[in-house]
């Protein structure tokens, strides 16, 4: 309950500054909700006075009446209830529209400032579905917590008042049901609250499911998953409708139990109201003002009911927003941070660095990696597969950090430099190329946003690009589908190289960009690439090693440390891991 607290506390702090729509949207919803006890205090006076004890009045008399009043109703209704109805509406979806605006915005670009470790720990569909559905909670917040609470509570206020007016014994006894209705709130919402989070959770796995489903779809067809994940999917589903049935029963049972005293308390005061009548002690009129009222009554009660619900899943969906906030990340900047230039020479150095993944283990990823690149220098990076190859540049791109030694850039440790003029001046080309489902040039333009198309063609020339986007339907602006569908690989490559070409970074790493392209994408893509590494500092892991046979030294790693380092020539001429690898792509070994 602390906890619900204070995420409701600090949701209100996103409220404070639209205070002034908040007090509009309550006023005007109690002026809506009162305005409607016109009617019955109307009614009454047409039954005791005009009906009853008017029998002096003529018929001409009572129709005139009849007419001024309800022409008096229908023009409050007109210039007071639907002004204030919609002032009502407009206030809160105004706030609650701003709020998730701004918590939107802020979970979007939380996470883009998040580490590769957390989105390596957290699916991209859980993601999603914490930035749009759980924020959309806050709509139901706003609506029903910061404002319809407190509207119903007044308008409770001022029935009570006008009840009491009339009859005070019967308002007392009306009260008693308050109390009741909101102990049994109270203990009915912890249940809701508790299923409404699992609720939320399971839509969030089955969100994350999905995607990699879909995104799968291929694989699934191959290998005739189909039914298995129907059956993996019926699974999730299933968890998401046990849980929202068993809060549905909660908020049932309270709804019932809300709804019987309600009507209990109303059958009772109609009977005492007929004895009230019968003795003298309230007059026909009254009779149906106060239970018209006690109608009234009814309303705001058994709202209070829904609020259970509505509380529950708000505050769980809200609560899963900040959590995302409140998780710190692992990158970060220093206070006075060092600005890296175009100018700072691009020589890096490894100093006895260690790096593991898994923080609870004491199994290391990288080894005492102790080495140095000078400006302009172009080293290759090789080894078999988990040998440590692209968790070094991911350390050198501080998508990690280490655990300990140094990584240095112009004797500088990368740690001291700010994050953006560091990604600023690092371009990447991954055999895994990541398009927008954007046009050609606004992928390529994601390199420099306020490039010229000039540069852009220049840059698509240099990448051996321009002669295939030219070939397309509608060239510069043909639209991409996700991850760059309807382009080979080939081309795909060729645009992530245009995109660095545009970027014109001092440090190029190339992580196996050439390892998954037939050979005459491989061939069109390997003169970008040696295009784009003319004069510039570049890393390049290679599984292919006959893309690297020139490079200016070649660093060999094995089980997460570096074994060899050499020209190409004077690796295979000790005869050690290089060789082996060497041989079991040209001769045959494996």
């Amino acid at each position: 309950m602390v906890k619900n607290r204070g995420i409701v506390e600090r949701l209100f702090r996103y409220i404070k500054p639209h205070w002034y729509l908040i007090l509009a949207s309550t006023v005007a919803g109690v002026v809506k909700l009162t305005l409607p006890l016109l009617a019955p205090q109307i009614l009454r006076y047409f039954t005791d006075y005009v009906l009853i004890e008017g029998s002096a009045f003529s018929m001409q008399q009572k129709s005139q009446e009849i007419l001024k009043w309800t022409m008096i109703l229908v023009g409050v209704y007109i210039f007071v209830y639907i002004p204030a109805a919609y002032i009502r509406q407009m206030g809160s979806t105004e706030v609650s529209n701003r709020i998730m605006h701004t918590m939107r915005c802020e979970v979007y670009g939380h996470l883009q400032k998040m580490s590769a470790s957390f989105h390596q720990h957290n699916k991209s569909g859980n993601l999603v579905t914490r930035v749009n559905n759980d924020v959309e909670q806050v709509h139901d917040f706003i609506w029903n917590v910061a404002t319809n609470i407190w509207i119903d509570s007044i308008v409770l206020i001022v029935y009570l008042f006008l009840m009491a007016r009339i009859n005070l014994p019967l308002t007392l006894l009306t009260a008693v049901v308050l109390p009741v209705s909101v102990i049994i709130t109270k203990k009915i919402r912890v249940h809701i609250k508790s299923e409404r989070k699992k609720v939320q959770r399971n839509i969030s796995e089955i969100s994350g499911y999905m995607q990699e489903r879909m995104a799968g779809f291929a694989t699934v067809k191959l290998f005739n998953m189909e039914e298995h994940e129907k059956k993996k999917f019926f699974g999730y589903s299933n968890d998401i409708y046990r849980f929202t049935r068993k809060a549905n029963r909660y908020f049932s049972l309270g709804e019932a139990v809300n709804a019987s005293l309600s009507e209990i308390i109303s059958a009772v005061i109609v009977g005492l109201s007929a004895f009230c009548i019968i003795y003298g002690k309230m007059s026909i009129g009254e009779m149906i003002v106060f239970y018209s009222y006690l109608g009234y009554f009814v309303t705001p009660l058994r709202r209070f009911s829904e609020l259970n619900v509505t509380y529950a899943r708000s505050v769980a969906g809200i609560e899963r927003v900040f959590e995302i906030l409140d998780t710190p990340t692992d990158i970060q900047e220093a206070e006075n941070a060092v600005t890296l230039t175009a100018a700072t020479p691009m020589n890096i150095r490894f100093e006895h660095v260690f790096f593991h993944y898994n923080k609870e283990n004491d199994q290391m990823n990288l080894s005492d990696i102790h080495f140095s690149i000078s400006a302009g220098e172009q080293v290759a990076v090789v080894g078999s597969s988990g040998c440590g190859k692209t968790t070094l540049i991911n350390l050198l791109a501080r998508f990690y950090d280490v655990d300990s030694g140094a990584i240095t850039i112009d004797g500088e440790n990368i740690c001291n430099y700010s994050l953006q003029s560091l990604y600023q001046h690092i371009g990447m080309v991954f055999q895994d190329t990541v398009l927008f489902s954007e046009t050609i040039a606004d992928n390529i333009l994601y390199g420099r946003q306020d490039a010229s198309m000039e540069e852009v063609e220049a840059a698509a020339r240099a990448a051996n690009a321009y002669s295939f986007i030219m070939d397309m339907p509608e060239k510069w602006q043909t639209k991409l589908g996700e991850r760059g569908v309807g382009l080979s690989g080939g081309q795909k490559q060729r645009i992530a190289i245009a995109r660095v070409f545009l970027k014109n970074p001092g440090l190029l790493i190339l992580d196996e960009a050439t390892s998954a392209l037939d050979s005459e994408s491989e061939r069109l893509v390997q003169e970008a690439l040696e295009n784009l590494m003319e004069k510039r500092t570049s890393i390049v892991i290679a599984h292919r090693l006959s893309t690297i046979i020139n490079a200016d030294r070649i660093i060999v790693m094995h089980q997460g440390r570096i074994v060899e380092m050499g020209t190409h020539t004077e690796l295979l001429a000790k005869n050690g891991r290089y060789t082996q690898l060497y041989q079991m792509q040209f001769e045959g070994v494996v």
